[in-house]
C-alpha cells in the first residue's frame, strides 16, 4: 500500500498525485490534511503516516512538503524507515536499489509536478538489489 501525506506546501501536489493514482488504478491511503491550511505543519501529518508505513514491509510512503527535507527528517526519526528526498529519477532508483528505501519525500517548491510523477514512477518500479547492500543496511 502506498501511504501519501503532506503539509500545506505539498497539499496541491498530494491532490494531483492521488488523481494520478486513481487514473492508473494504483492503491493508496491518504493521511494528509483534508483541505489547504497554511498553518499545517509537516510533523503533524508525516509522523502518523510514517507509523502507517511501518505496519507492513510492503508499504511505501510518499510524503510531500515544501523542500522534501522536513518530511524526510521526520520520517527518518522512526526506526525501520529509510527515507530519501529525491530530486531526480536517478536518486529515486538508487535509493530503492541500494538502500531499500521505503519512503520517498518530495519538495513541491523545488520540483515540478511533472518531474515528481517521473520520480514517483521510478521509485515504485525499482527494487532492492540485496547482496552487499544488506550488510550495509544491517549496520544501522
Amino acid at each position: 500500500m502506498i501511504i501519501i501525506s503532506c503539509d500545506h506546501a505539498g497539499f496541491d501536489y498530494s491532490q494531483k498525485l492521488m488523481q494520478f493514482f486513481k487514473k492508473n488504478n494504483i492503491e493508496y491511503k491518504y493521511m494528509g490534511p483534508t483541505e489547504f491550511n497554511k498553518e499545517d505543519d509537516y510533523p503533524d501529518f508525516i509522523a502518523p503516516a510514517t507509523s502507517e508505513v511501518l505496519k507492513s514491509k510492503d508499504n511505501i510512503g510518499i510524503f510531500i512538503c515544501g523542500s522534501g527535507i522536513g518530511a524526510n527528517i521526520v520520517a527518518n526519526r522512526q526506526k525501520g524507515i529509510r527515507a530519501v528526498c529525491a530530486l531526480d529519477t536517478v536518486s529515486a532508483f538508487l535509493a530503492r536499489k541500494d538502500e531499500d528505501a521505503n519512503v520517498l519525500t518530495l519538495g513541491a517548491r523545488l520540483t515540478s509536478f511533472r518531474a515528481c510523477i517521473k520520480i514517483v514512477k521510478m521509485f515504485l518500479k525499482s527494487e532492492f538489489e540485496g547482496g552487499r547492500h544488506i550488510r550495509r543496511i544491517n549496520k544501522y
